[in-house]
């Protein structure tokens, strides 16, 4: 028996199956054959990559290289190096996805680690490779001992960091990959860092820049905060510090 004729079995018929004792454990199967097509996209060209010497992420040493003979100098905390947006680290250079900084933060041994062995873990080295956008870590965090009374003079290194701001690429993946098989691990690398950043590419960062000019050209409220913190609506000068009149809420 075809489908076709299995379909045209009448209502009362299969009503009476179902309902008889003697058929409570009979099973009645349905086939119907179709026929589907499907549309794949060209997979993209891979001509223009270049592979570093080393595809791996290099370990991050944890106390700057020093010349012979010098103290490692104890800074301050300077928080201009972590305000406002990054001007020169901004794009990708090396491979076509990355990780971006969404707010300024400070970037710890401890954080470089995690992300590496997310990188040892997931990436394939065949076709892809990971660099870092930065050297080393060198700016000083002191600390006192637990107990210590204040004075006494600024207390022993603790550790290094590398600090940052807004939209700084902080890391790059390349190769032979698209955005699909590298987002699950761009994404976990999300989780183990202790700031906010975004997963970028060449497209994304385009369309979000044209969004961006496109908002600012076409907003029909005159009230932005650019227009309140200069014409000083409310008063509202007098809880703005001055770098919100230079980036005017966008950056801290």
């Amino acid at each position: 028996m075809n489908s076709v004729t299995k379909l045209a079995c009448k209502s009362s018929t299969l009503a009476g199956l179902f309902n008889a004792k003697l058929f409570k454990n009979t099973h009645c199967c349905f086939s119907i054959s179709a026929c589907m097509t499907f549309k794949f996209k060209v997979p993209p060209k891979f001509d223009n990559v270049q592979f570093p010497e080393r595809r791996r992420l290099r370990i991050i040493e944890k106390v700057p290289p020093l010349e012979p003979g010098l103290r490692p100098p104890k800074m301050m905390k300077d928080l201009h190096q972590m305000r406002g947006p990054e001007l020169i680290q901004n794009k990708l250079l090396y491979g076509n996805y990355g990780i971006q900084a969404f707010t300024g933060g400070r970037l710890k041994h401890k954080d470089t680690e995690n992300v590496r062995q997310i990188i040892i873990k997931q990436m394939d080295e065949r076709y892809m490779f990971a660099v870092w956008r930065f050297t080393h870590l060198w700016q000083s965090v002191t600390k006192k001992g637990q107990g210590h009374r204040m004075g006494g003079g600024k207390g022993a290194i603790d550790h290094y960091v590398f600090p940052f701001k807004a939209e700084r690429i902080l890391l790059e993946v390349g190769g032979h990959c698209e955005f699909v098989e590298v987002h699950s691990m761009l994404e976990a690398i999300q989780r183990v860092l202790p700031f906010r950043t975004r997963i970028v590419s060449h497209g994304s960062m385009k369309r979000r820049e044209n969004r961006e000019k496109y908002i600012e050209a076409n907003n029909v409220n005159p009230f932005t905060f650019k227009y309140c913190a200069d014409n000083n609506v409310l008063g509202c000068k007098k809880f703005l510090n001055r770098y919100d009149f230079m980036w005017y809420g966008k950056y801290l």
